[in-house]
């Protein structure tokens, strides 16, 4: 198993983990991915993210090579638009909508700015954001019977 294999599998082991209420499994998954060299949460960020702009597109409709128009909605009074979010959430949004609209260098752009934060848990932060969205898109694939990326679908058949 290569790298990237090995990092889907404990993402997506973490992912069904807490789809099953076992935050110390997940916990415990992350620990584990955390402490592998050459897999930074950076390129586990990337992983989420297209694995979410594949789920809005399904579920969306929209295809490859159509841009992918979305709101980031956010009930927080004084929030309007996506530069009143707060940073994390906005980097996160940034990600998703560079990757969908074909700017993979756009969301590298956004992961080296929360890598520079003073917050040193920023990163962290994103990829936590990250691991909700996927969370909610994998509820809405599966309760409306769409197919989700291959390396999630354990998460979803719960083999």
């Amino acid at each position: 198993m290569n790298d990237r294999d090995y990092m889907r599998s404990v993402i997506a082991g973490a992912i069904g983990a807490l789809r099953k209420g076992a935050e110390q499994q997940a916990l415990a998954l992350f620990g584990k991915l955390a402490g592998t060299e050459g897999l930074p949460v950076r390129q586990g960020v990337l992983e989420l993210a297209e694995a979410n702009v594949s789920m809005l597109r399904t579920l969306t409709g929209h295809g490859p090579d159509e841009d992918l128009v979305f709101t980031v909605a956010d009930d927080t009074p004084g929030v309007g638009s996506i530069d009143d979010a707060e940073p994390a959430q906005r980097a996160t949004a940034r990600i998703v909508l560079a990757l969908a609209n074909g700017y993979p260098a756009d969301a590298d752009t956004q992961l080296d700015i929360v890598a520079d934060a003073p917050d040193p848990i920023a990163t962290g932060q994103v990829f936590a954001l990250m691991m909700g969205w996927t969370l909610e898109l994998l509820d809405l694939c599966e309760s409306g019977a769409q197919p989700v990326p291959g390396w999630l679908r354990p998460v979803v058949t719960g083999t």
